[in-house]
């Protein structure tokens, strides 16, 4: 059979600049929409029109593109509010606890936290009442700081137990984040956190321990993760070669905090640059090129997107795994659930600047081996933008944690004190 001839330019296929949908990106769909989303993506309801037609849009069907539901993590220590919210999850932050910080709620947590602590460890109690012994002097405040430690580790269990009751998914729970140059003291923590989880019987899947993406804290969550099977959160993750060394350690979820992405960009050049938040954003560009680089090698890592500024930018990131969503967010979409829709068409997403930084991204990575640290294996754009964003909220997290340790030593005090003069106290007769 011959075959016709052509020309040279029918053979050439000349791409067009990407066009976003209506529907690309990730929104808030109500569930009524939701069911008729799912009816119209269903091959039993086949006498339903097609979403293209005119009666199909009088009757407003949501187009016919990829999509996916979205896991909502309640980003709030308020127990009330996940439960009457419905969102899959929980991640609690040393900014929402603290915010807190002040509440029943909390103090009740930190009292029984407390409680559970001084009975655990009562051979202290000995020398508030027996201070002559002389060889083993009483120390006050060795003895407050010893108690604050471990009660900080029980109150960050007892709230963590309480939120597992009031959603369906996991609790993703942070340990102290002034350990962020220690690896070994990060391993210690999360283990004997999560050993008070599997006491209680708690699933492992159903806790998550959050770390910060610091050098010290992706070799942490190395070893938790194939030592410990410990489900690992690397927390502030800030660039695509930056992903690719959390994603080397086996890590269940990353996140990446938009609005200190977004700003860095926006104030790169020391001012003020008007970036319209649309995907040449090269916030959103950067963000997005993580999420392509884990759905194009199919990893088994998540990507929580948290601390978004407006609704527009989640517009505008495609096929994310989970959102974190704060007190005021989840207020804005009550009853509601969030999709992800992709690209239209494929076209679009393939000739994305986004998509070709996922793809020339190397699979797998060795970023973990770098004879001289993570830190000298990225660019320094990426270290600029990993110094600006991830010891900026380092430094916040520790006046968080101050504020958190506070109410726990103001406790322990009181309690230590109250003890102290209790004639009936067991430690007095063991």
């Amino acid at each position: 059979m011959s075959v016709p001839n052509a020309t040279p330019d029918e053979y050439l296929h000349y791409p067009q600049k990407p066009r976003r949908s209506k529907h690309q990106g990730t929104y808030p769909i109500s569930m009524e929409d939701k069911v008729k989303l799912d009816l119209w993506m269903s091959t039993h309801y086949e006498a339903l029109p097609e979403p293209s037609s005119n009666e199909a849009k009088e009757m407003g069907v949501v187009p016919l593109f990829p999509y996916k539901d979205v896991p909502i993590y309640g980003d709030t220590a308020d127990i009330m509010a996940l439960y009457f919210r419905g969102v899959w999850g929980c991640l609690l932050t040393p900014k929402n606890v603290s915010n807190l910080a002040d509440t029943l709620g909390i103090r009740y947590h930190v009292w029984v936290a407390t409680k559970k602590v001084l009975e655990k460890f009562p051979l202290v109690f000995r020398h508030l009442r027996f201070r002559h012994v002389p060889q083993r002097p009483y120390n006050r405040q060795n003895s407050e700081t010893f108690y604050a430690r471990h009660v900080l580790r029980q109150f960050l269990f007892e709230l963590g137990l309480a939120m597992l009751g009031s959603v369906k998914g996991p609790v993703v729970i942070f340990i102290d984040s002034r350990f962020h140059n220690s690896k070994a003291a990060m391993v210690d923590e999360a283990r004997a956190l999560v050993d008070l989880f599997d006491r209680a019987d708690v699933r492992r899947w159903r806790v998550v321990i959050t770390l910060p993406a610091t050098e010290d804290g992706i070799r942490a969550a190395h070893e938790l993760t194939n030592k410990y099977s410990i489900g690992i959160h690397l927390s502030m993750v800030t660039s695509l070669a930056h992903a690719c060394a959390c994603i080397e350690t086996g890590a269940t979820m990353l996140s990446m905090n938009v609005a200190p992405i977004m700003t860095w960009f926006e104030k790169k050049d020391g001012g003020e640059v008007e970036h319209p938040i649309a995907p040449g954003h090269p916030g959103i560009k950067t963000i997005q090129s993580c999420i392509n680089y884990i759905r194009q090698n199919s990893l088994n890592t998540s990507l929580l997107v948290t601390d978004i500024r407006d609704w527009d930018e989640l517009n505008q990131l495609d096929g994310v795994d989970a959102v974190a969503l704060n007190q005021n967010l989840l207020d804005q979409v009550p009853k509601c659930r969030l999709t992800t829709w992709s690209p239209e068409n494929v076209e679009d997403y393939e000739y994305s600047p986004a998509y070709r930084c996922a793809r020339e991204a190397k699979y797998p990575s060795d970023f973990l081996n770098h004879e001289k640290g993570l830190g000298m294996a990225l660019s320094a754009g990426d270290r600029s933008l990993l110094s600006s964003v991830v010891y900026i909220s380092l430094g916040q997290n520790k006046v968080f944690m101050g504020k958190i340790e506070d109410v726990i030593r103001k406790e322990v005090s009181e309690r230590l004190y109250v003890d102290a003069f209790d004639p009936h106290h067991p430690a007095l007769w063991s």
